[in-house]
């Protein structure tokens, strides 16, 4: 039998508190880019053939960039954007301490009927410089899309493209940001 109050023991969670989380990209996110950039390459590849002349080639190397820049995209188990007691994972940066972040905020705009919303991540200092463990990457992952953009102090993250609605986001980030502070 367990003695502590309110179930609180090892491996148990308190009633109430926040919750960790990570969240990849939403399933079908770049399809278009990335299939259809393979559609662009198959189709210059055939018509070159076809007409034998290599001008149609550039159409094809123009599909194979696309498809290699949106490939991550299509991986929807790799986290993209996470967060814990300890701080927020953002991909392609890295862990950054609850300690480190300045002010956390979701932009939201509508463009007709899509609504589009970003994370806005405020560090003290340049984001590089709060990161505590930084997200290591293949060489050629590296020069292809990613989900967030970091410029100073800031880091900008697309949300309405990951699997987790928006408010979801926002409530647990809010949630571990505020349970963080002293």
């Amino acid at each position: 039998m367990d003695a502590t109050p309110a179930g609180g023991g090892p491996g148990r969670k308190e009633p109430g508190a926040p919750k960790a989380f990570a969240v990849g990209y939403r399933p079908h996110t770049g399809d278009m880019m990335v299939y259809g950039g393979g559609a662009l390459t198959l189709v210059g590849v055939l018509a070159t053939v076809v007409q034998g002349s290599p001008v149609f080639l550039l159409a094809s190397l123009a599909g194979s960039v696309s498809a290699l820049y949106f490939q991550p995209t299509l991986d929807v188990h790799a986290p993209q954007l996470g967060a814990d007691a300890k701080g927020l994972f953002i991909a392609r940066v890295g862990i950054i301490p609850w300690d480190h972040v300045a002010e956390l905020r979701v932009e939201r705009r509508a463009l007709r009927t899509m609504h589009l919303s970003t994370l806005v991540v405020r560090t003290i200092g340049p984001v590089y410089e709060a990161v505590s463990a930084p997200d290591t990457l293949p060489l050629l992952r590296r020069f292809s899309a990613r989900n967030a953009n970091v410029s100073g102090d800031t880091a900008r993250v697309t949300l309405h493209t990951l699997a987790l609605s928006t408010e979801a986001i926002e409530l647990r980030l809010h949630a571990l940001y505020t349970a963080s502070r002293p």
